[in-house]
């Protein structure tokens, strides 16, 4: 399972099935109280609750009652945590409950959440001999070539299949679900040329090539997996939902967190009549009102219980750990993120008096620019940051993997303001930006061909005192924090 250790009695707690299994199994190593859980039995537990499941009670949850600060009420907090939080996952389930698009008690049955933004199957039928391909290599399946031997409710399916919209909703694909006249389970020689045992998760996924995107990827495929009744096992297959050859991306080791063997797409069953015993259509990285990409989030709130599960388990996964608390340690490390250059193209938003900013600030103790590295070297330096510091760019996505206690720094905006103060919000994590843009030095503007009249697309020179004065104010605000308290002193 690889479960971070204090999730432990989450999962079991949600999925009895899995509880049953391993107090069957003797070689489950959760049958024993863990090391650092010694007064809880977690396969007996069942009052531990993550916060999306029906009478999961507040004081219950993970993160506990209130695991939301700054909010200027309790009517705000509730609307963050319906918004951001576990609260979100428990509208979904109640979507998903009422989504029935075609049922049978013993055989395939098909249930979606609301604008089809998430789906379970059973024993789903696909016939790719009857797979069109049409736009970017995505696909329509003629009437009989997607289904499932289950009464279909033609009416509730049009109405969540309404809105079709790539990377949002399921209504494409799940618009040409049909009721079969026949099972294809009750002689899959003769209905099925490939048989899938394993759980599929289906997924349409943003760009590759760029953090912020695809970790919405990530994001709500863990948000599917929780949906799951807490399934976090990796024998899983992800199969991408079109005829690509491949998917360009720059962060194939993230994959290790969810699955353990490579994503595919469809096109790996061309021409073959396929017969899965499990499938879920996972969240989509850009949903309507969705998590992660747009988020509206209430205003002044920070912190999300979900948001920091995620964190939590993808660190684990990837093996990225900090030295155990209470290690007092001997100074506050910052790190700057430099966006760098590519010799394809140019690279805006760059700070063009980078060294002589990091010059003026080499006095803090713990300063360390690092570059050069693997995306695992990456988040092992975020998660042992305690202020990070980096221009407007996905590259900030990063803020979501740093520790409760840090300061998110981002040093322009850009006017983009929401993206990025949002996340480290999620999290749980404080956030500032430059206050003073009479105190920044514009060049290159109306430069790009297409997009010159836009900040993001020029590169800039930042005020030396006013950023010193930031990075104290950060650090201040790290200070705050009792891992520090021993270095509380009123001067740098």
């Amino acid at each position: 399972m690889n479960l971070v250790e204090n999730h432990v009695h989450y999962v079991f707690s949600n999925n009895p099935e899995l509880t049953s299994q391993c107090k069957s199994d003797e070689a489950c190593p959760y049958r024993v109280n863990l090391k650092n859980l010694t007064n809880l039995n977690v396969l007996s537990n069942d009052t531990k609750c993550w916060g999306f499941e029906k009478n999961c009670e507040a004081k219950n949850r993970f993160g506990g009652e209130s695991p939301t600060v700054d909010c200027d009420n309790e009517a705000s907090a509730q609307r963050y945590w319906n918004q951001a939080d576990f609260g979100y996952l428990r509208n979904k389930m109640d979507e998903l409950e009422d989504g029935i698009i075609c049922d049978s008690p013993t055989d395939s049955f098909l249930h979606c959440t609301k604008h089809a933004s998430m789906c379970r199957a059973r024993h789903l039928y696909l016939d790719m001999r009857r797979a069109r391909v049409q736009n970017r290599e995505s696909i329509k399946l003629d009437n009989g070539g997607f289904g499932g031997f289950c009464d279909l409710n033609v009416e509730k399916r049009n109405q969540e299949t309404e809105i079709k919209r790539s990377l949002s909703t399921w209504g494409e694909a799940v618009s040409d679900y049909t009721q079969l006249n026949f099972n294809p389970w009750s002689d899959t020689n003769k209905y099925c040329d490939v048989i899938v045992d394993k759980p599929v998760v289906f997924v349409q996924l943003d760009f590759g090539g760029n953090m912020y995107h695809h970790f919405c990827d990530f994001f709500n495929l863990y948000l599917t997996q929780m949906a799951n009744n807490s399934w976090f096992g990796t024998d899983v297959q992800v199969i991408r939902w079109d005829m690509s050859y491949r998917y360009g991306e720059m962060f194939h080791d993230a994959w290790d967190a969810f699955t353990s063997h490579n994503h595919i797409s469809l096109r790996e069953y061309s021409d073959k009549r396929v017969c899965f015993n499990d499938a879920t259509f996972a969240f989509l990285p850009r949903m309507i009102l969705g998590l992660f990409y747009n988020t509206p989030v209430e205003l002044n709130c920070r912190g999300s219980s979900l948001f920091r599960a995620f964190a939590e388990h993808f660190l684990h996964r990837m093996g990225i750990t900090r030295p155990a608390l209470p290690i007092k340690p001997a100074n506050i490390k910052i790190t700057l993120m430099n966006r760098g250059a590519n010799t394809r193209y140019k690279v805006y938003r760059r700070v063009l008096n980078l060294d002589e900013l990091v010059n003026a600030i080499r006095n803090i103790p713990g300063l360390d620019i690092q570059d050069k590295m693997s995306f695992k070297e990456q988040l092992s330096v975020t998660h042992n940051s305690d202020i990070f510091i980096g221009m407007h760019g996905a590259g900030l996505t990063h803020f979501l993997f740093l520790p409760p206690w840090a300061v998110a720094f981002e040093l322009y905006n850009c006017g983009d303001v929401r993206c990025y103060r949002d996340l480290p919000r999620l999290r749980g994590v404080r956030y500032m930006t430059w206050e003073e843009p009479s105190k920044i030095k514009a060049f290159d503007k109306y430069e790009h061909e297409h997009y010159g009249s836009h900040e993001k697309f020029w590169n800039f020179e930042f005020d030396v005192t006013e950023f010193v004065r930031l990075v104290k104010q950060a650090k201040s605000m790290v200070l705050e924090h009792d891992r520090f308290s021993h270095l509380r002193r009123d001067e740098l």
